[in-house]
């Protein structure tokens, strides 16, 4: 199986973490950092595709990476919304928007998640 990670933060590591017990999973990991904690922390040498993934972009990444699922990490703080009046709920409508525009199948991951 094919595994598209978007985000490689806390979340993201956390889940690579899981996914990487299993070796018929091969994931693939995209992050608009080039060192998110994933690569801190040794889980990957380094992103596979350097990319800020959008509702507009998501289905034309997709067809590059060819994933049988997407995984997507919400960054902490939702992507520096955080402390806005509701830019939490901001970035979590834009992680479902993401979703819903997708040809392909997404997972939207939570902190609950890493527990």
């Amino acid at each position: 199986m094919r595994i598209w990670l978007i985000g490689a933060g806390s979340i993201g590591a956390a889940t690579l973490r899981q996914l990487q017990k299993n070796p018929d999973i091969s994931v693939v990991v995209s992050d608009p950092s080039p060192n998110p904690l994933a690569v801190r922390e040794g889980l990957i040498e380094k992103i596979d595709y350097l990319e800020t993934v959008s509702p507009v972009n998501i289905t034309q990444l997709a067809r590059r990476i060819r994933p049988d699922l997407i995984l997507l990490s919400p960054p902490e703080g939702g992507v520096g919304l955080g402390a806005l009046e509701g830019g939490q709920a901001l970035a979590q409508a834009l992680n479902y928007e993401i979703s819903a525009r997708s040809d392909y199948p997404v997972i939207v991951l939570s902190l609950s998640n890493t527990r």
